[in-house]
C-alpha cells in the first residue's frame, strides 16, 4: 500500500535534509574547493575519512518550523536565514545588565517591555520574530537568572515563547515546564505540555523521514556528473554517512520519555 506524506510535511522534512547537507556541502568546499591538482594531491593519501563534528549552538535546537516558499527549499533561503540569525546579533535589540546577578524587578519590567516591543514592531516579518523569540527568551531565562528565580508567571511566559517560535529549544522548555508545575493554572500548564508533546512528536518524526531520505540522497551524489574530482565526491558521502541524525532522534526520544512524565 502507497503511503502519501502530505506536502508540508515534505517541505519540512527537506528544509532538516537541506540545511544539514548544505552544512556539509561547506565543508566540502572549504576542504576541496582551492587547489587545482587536488585529485592528484590527495590521491597520496589513504582513502578513509575520520570527523569529529564540532559542537554549535544548532546542536541543541530541533526545530519544526518550514523555510519552504511556494513548496521549495533552496540554498537561497537557508542562506537568507543565516544572514538574519548575523543581522539580529548585530541589531542586539535587548541588553542584559552586565553585572552576573539576577534581575531586579524593575529590570525585567524593562526588559520584557523592549522584548514585547520589538515583537510588535517587527510583527510583519515572521522569520525575525521567531529568532528572536528563541534567543531572547533563553537569554532572559537563562543570562538574567530568571529560570531559578520563583517568578514562576514569567517563567511560564518565556518558556511559552520558546515553543512558539518552533526552533524546538527542547531542554529549556523542559526545565522551564517542569519549574512552572504547580504554580501556574491547570489549563495552562496543560497546553504547555500538550504544545511541547507535538512538537517533540513532529520533530521526531522529521528526523526519521530525512534518515530515511539519506541513503538515496547519498546515492545521487555517487550518480551525479556535477560533483566533479572523485576524492571530493568520496568525502562527501563520507561527510554525509557520518551525520545520519542518530544521535538527535536518540535524544529526541529522551525528551518524549521525559514529556510523557510531566
Amino acid at each position: 500500500m502507497l503511503t502519501l506524506v502530505p506536502p508540508f510535511t515534505i517541505n519540512k522534512m527537506t528544509t532538516y535534509i537541506y540545511k544539514r547537507l548544505f552544512v556539509l556541502s561547506l565543508a566540502v568546499l572549504a576542504a576541496f574547493g582551492c587547489a587545482d591538482n587536488q585529485d592528484d594531491y590527495l590521491k597520496k593519501a589513504e582513502r578513509q575519512y575520520h570527523f569529529t563534528k564540532a559542537v554549535t549552538e544548532d546542536d541543541a535546537l530541533f526545530p519544526t518550523y518550514s523555510l519552504a516558499e511556494n513548496g521549495k527549499i533552496t540554498r537561497e533561503l537557508v542562506k537568507s536565514e543565516r544572514q538574519l540569525k548575523e543581522r539580529l546579533t548585530e541589531m542586539a535589540p535587548i541588553q542584559l545588565p552586565a553585572e552576573n546577578a539576577p534581575l531586579t524587578d524593575d529590570q525585567k519590567d524593562g526588559i520584557l517591555r523592549t522584548y514585547k516591543s520589538f515583537l510588535r514592531s517587527h510583527r510583519e516579518d515572521a522569520l525575525l520574530i521567531r529568532h528572536v523569540r528563541n534567543r531572547y527568551a533563553r537569554v532572559i531565562l537563562e543570562d538574567g537568572d530568571v529560570i531559578n528565580s520563583d517568578d514562576y508567571a514569567l517563567i511560564a511566559f518565556l518558556t511559552k515563547e520558546l515553543i512558539d517560535s518552533k526552533c524546538g529549544r527542547f531542554a529549556l522548555i523542559m526545565e522551564g515546564i517542569n519549574k512552572v508545575k504547580g504554580h501556574v493554572a491547570d489549563n495552562e500548564y496543560s497546553l504547555l505540555v500538550g504544545d511541547f508533546k507535538n512538537q517533540i512528536l513532529t520533530s521526531l518524526d522529521l528526523h526519521k523521514q530525512a534518515q530515511a531520505a539519506l541513503p538515496g540522497l547519498i546515492q545521487k551524489v555517487k550518480d551525479s556528473p556535477e560533483t566533479t574530482g572523485e576524492l571530493r565526491k568520496d568525502f562527501m558521502i563520507a561527510l554525509y554517512e557520518k551525520d545520519d541524525l542518530s544521535p538527535r532522534i536518540e535524544k529526541l526520544e529522551k525528551y518524549l520519555l521525559e514529556a510523557e512524565r510531566l
